[in-house]
C-alpha cells in the first residue's frame, strides 16, 4: 500500500498542471496579504476609534434587510467593541496571526485547486486508458482506489500548508514575526467575551478546515469514480460548492439544512460565534462531514469495486 501511495504521489507532482496550481495558489495567496496589509492602529487614540466602530456597528444592525449572518457579525463585533472600553483593553497592533484569522476565505481557494485534481486522479486513468495496466497488478482494487484517495488527500494538506505558510511569511515582512503568546478578544460558545491565543485560533481554524476541505475532495473524488469523467467531477462539484455557500444563509431559516454537508462547510464561522444556527456545534458540523466523507468512500469503493474494465 505504502508502495501504492508512493507511486500516486509521483504521478501527481510529476504533472505540470500541479505544479502549476501550487505556483497560483502561491500567488494568489502572496497578493492577498498584500492587499489586505493593515495600517498600524493608534494606539493613543484607540478609545476614539472604537466609538467609531461601535457607532458603525450600531448603524449597521439598523438595517432591517440585513441577513442573519451578516446581522450577528455586527452583534458581536459590537459586543467586543464595548468590552475594550469598558475593560481598557486596545486592540492588539498588526501582527501575522490576525492577517491569517482574517484571510480564512482562501480555504475555498485550496478546495477550487485541489478538486481539479481529485476529479482527474481516477477519471484520467480511465480516459487515457491506463486504468487497465492497474488493475492487472498484484493488487487489490480497494489498495488502487484508495492509495489515489490517500495522495490526493495528501496533496490537499500541502497546499493547505503552503498557503498558511506563504500568507504567515509575507504578512511576517510588514509587521514582523508576531509574539507567540499574542492575544485578542472573542467570543465563546456562551456569547461571552473572552481572550484567547492568537497562534492557537490560526491552527485551530486552519486545522479543523482540514475536514471540509477532505468533504469536497471526496465529493469530487467520488463524482469522478462513478461517471469517469474528470470535467463533469470537476464541474458538478464547483457548483455544489458555490450553492453550499448559500445553503449557510438558508439554514438559519430551514432547521433540516443543517443536516447537509454544505451548511457545515464553514469552520471559521464557530472561531467568530457565527453558527448558521443556534443548536449547531462545532462538533456537530464536524461530525455531519465526517459521516458524508465516510459514505462517499463506500459508494467510490462500491462502484469501483463492481465496475468491468476492458483488459
Amino acid at each position: 500500500m505504502t508502495g501504492l501511495i508512493a507511486n500516486e504521489s509521483m504521478k501527481i507532482y510529476s504533472r505540470k498542471l500541479t505544479w502549476i496550481l501550487l505556483g497560483l495558489l502561491f500567488v494568489i495567496t502572496a497578493c492577498a496579504a498584500v492587499l489586505g496589509k493593515e495600517s498600524q492602529p493608534n494606539q493613543a487614540d484607540w478609545r476614539a476609534d472604537t466609538t467609531k466602530l461601535i457607532q458603525k456597528y450600531e448603524e449597521r444592525l439598523r438595517i432591517t434587510e440585513l441577513s442573519p449572518t451578516l446581522r450577528a457579525d455586527a452583534e458581536n463585533k459590537l459586543k467586543i467593541a464595548e468590552y475594550r472600553l469598558d475593560h481598557g483593553l486596545p486592540a492588539p497592533a498588526a501582527n501575522p496571526w490576525s492577517a491569517l484569522l482574517n484571510a480564512s476565505g482562501l480555504i475555498e481557494m485550496v478546495i477550487v485547486l485541489v478538486i481539479i485534481i481529485a476529479a482527474d486522479i481516477v477519471a484520467g486513468e480511465y480516459t487515457g486508458g491506463t486504468m487497465k495496466l492497474l488493475l492487472i497488478r498484484p493488487h487489490s482494487r480497494s489498495a488502487v482506489l484508495f492509495s489515489k484517495y490517500i495522495s490526493v488527500s495528501l496533496l490537499a494538506l500541502v497546499m493547505l500548508v503552503l498557503m498558511v505558510g506563504t500568507g504567515y511569511a509575507v504578512n511576517a515582512l510588514f509587521y514582523g514575526p508576531g509574539r507567540i503568546h499574542a492575544t485578542d478578544l472573542f467570543l465563546n460558545q456562551q456569547g461571552q467575551v473572552v481572550q484567547r491565543n492568537l497562534p492557537l485560533q490560526v491552527i485551530k481554524m486552519y486545522g479543523l478546515s482540514l475536514f471540509p476541505v477532505m468533504g469536497y475532495v471526496t465529493l469530487a473524488f467520488t463524482i469522478s469514480v462513478i461517471l469517469r469523467s474528470s470535467a463533469l467531477a470537476i464541474g458538478i462539484s464547483l457548483f455544489l460548492m458555490i450553492a453550499g455557500n448559500a445553503m449557510i444563509e438558508a439554514t438559519a431559516k430551514l432547521a433540516w439544512l443543517k443536516y447537509l454537508p454544505f451548511a457545515n462547510s464553514d469552520v471559521s464561522l464557530y472561531i467568530y460565534h457565527l453558527p448558521a444556527r443556534p443548536e449547531m456545534t462545532l462538533a456537530f458540523s464536524l461530525t455531519v462531514l465526517l459521516i458524508y466523507i465516510i459514505g462517499l468512500l463506500v459508494i467510490s469503493w462500491s462502484v469501483f469495486r463492481r465496475r468491468d474494465v476492458s483488459i
